[in-house]
């Protein structure tokens, strides 16, 4: 549990080089701490807000993504969208 707990506390710097897969496994990790009956109240509050902001950093992640996806236009040509 103090892996968990110390990879949870790491800054935003290394969550944004992370894959997409790796943050969403922290989100994971972070419902799996609030799940557990034995959690205290401020731990808590705590693995809420690191998991809201790897949310916020999964949803940067996926503009990303979509930003270069390519669509096929009229012409048949790739381009971003």
């Amino acid at each position: 549990m103090d892996t968990i707990k110390e990879d949870l506390e790491m800054g935003d710097a290394p969550d944004r080089e992370l894959r997409l897969e790796d943050v969403l496994t922290q989100v994971e990790q972070c419902i799996a701490q609030l799940e557990d009956p034995q959690i205290s109240l401020e731990d808590s509050f705590r693995f809420y807000e690191e998991g809201i902001r790897k949310l916020k950093i999964c949803n940067e992640k996926v503009d990303q993504i979509e930003k270069k996806m390519l669509m096929l236009n009229e012409n048949g040509e790739l381009e971003e969208f």
